[in-house]
């Protein structure tokens, strides 16, 4: 019966797509839009049309979707997540999600998080780039910062590489004031607990680190998945080894540590996106040494995929690799950020 049951739908839904295998948002005035449903997130759908821009809708405006073209990662506010294909359903804001072993009814507002799983490396890869330049002429130097992230998704794994730099230039120097990269991977084994492994590498010459290699593992959690906030945190141990600026190397460093990020959406006019993260270190190898990275990031999306960048950031050592250098690092830095 259910057999038959699946089979009417999909019966159902090609008769709807007599323009080809694309997909579908149905408004609830009537209005069909065909194209590509590229992600869903916190209530919003960035979808992008046929022969035109792409286009952010509220879920509550849906009548119902269908997304037949790819498989899609969805996580709901109750915390399920499901692996299928979204049909036309005939309640209002409703779809059918089609896995497979099963289908149910997905009411589209109880959507957290939605994203294509694909079968190809192309379709796995999200993430962003960022780029920004300063320069004055009455102090002739010049400063290049970057960011970026590219995240590559299966079905348990999420495999994330996030480099970023801050540099300045003179007419006679070059320097790489604070370095940041970091290799992340998650593997997902109930719901939204994972396993997190992790290594990195750090440099900041405000606090004398000349560089710090770091390898960690840990537990996470997706803890907050509601229609405007969006986030996840993460604790265990982290191994460091650090070389000064001036040369001294710290031998194997052990720290307990903690993360947390937290995403919060506003996509109505203007498109803003504000990002919080913020980890703390407390050593085991060094008696009373606490440290803190944190991290406030402004998207506004200008049109499309491009958006502009403000990042505030912070860096706190109460014991820095070079005793006499300064415990308290903070920038700001602009940027156009294009994202994918």
């Amino acid at each position: 019966m259910k057999l038959l049951f699946i089979c009417m739908v999909l019966l159902f839904c090609t008769c709807v797509h007599s323009q080809g295998k694309k997909d579908t948002l149905f408004f609830l005035n009537g209005t069909k839009v065909i194209g590509k449903l590229k992600k869903i997130k916190l209530g919003v759908v960035t979808f992008d049309p046929d022969d035109a821009n792409d286009i952010t809708v509220k879920l509550p405006k849906l009548r119902t979707i269908a997304a037949l073209r790819k498989i899609y990662r969805v996580e709901t506010i109750s915390n399920d997540v499901y692996f299928g294909k979204l049909l036309p359903h005939s309640d209002n804001k409703t779809s059918y999600m089609i896995t497979s072993s099963d289908s149910l009814s997905l009411y589209l507002e109880e959507i957290s998080v939605l994203y294509p799983y694909g079968n190809s490396l192309w379709r796995r890869l999200s993430g962003f780039v960022s780029l920004g330049f300063s320069y004055t002429k009455s102090s002739d130097f010049g400063r290049l910062n970057f960011d970026a992230s590219v995240t590559y998704s299966t079905k348990n794994i999420e495999l994330t590489i996030s480099p970023s730099g801050i540099y300045t230039i003179t007419d006679t120097s070059f320097s790489r004031d604070r370095e940041n990269v970091t290799v992340k991977l998650n593997y997902y084994f109930k719901r939204n607990w994972f396993a997190t492994v992790f290594v990195g590498y750090q440099r900041n010459l405000e606090l004398g680190l000349d560089r710090r290699y770091q390898e960690g593992f840990g537990i996470g959690n997706k803890f907050i998945k509601s229609k405007e906030v969006y986030g996840w945190g993460r604790s265990g141990l982290v191994f460091n080894q650090e070389k000064s600026s001036e040369g001294a190397s710290s031998g194997n460093l052990v720290e307990v540590y903690g993360q947390f990020e937290m995403n919060f959406f506003r996509f109505t006019k203007p498109d803003i996106n504000f990002l919080l993260t913020e980890s703390f270190y407390y050593s085991l190898s060094q008696s009373g040494r606490f440290r803190n990275d944190a991290e406030i990031s402004t998207k506004w999306r200008v049109f499309k995929d491009f958006y502009l960048d403000l990042n505030i950031y912070t860096n706190f050592d109460s014991q820095p690799p070079v005793a006499d250098s300064d415990k308290f690092d903070y920038g700001i830095v602009f940027g156009i950020n294009y994202t994918f």
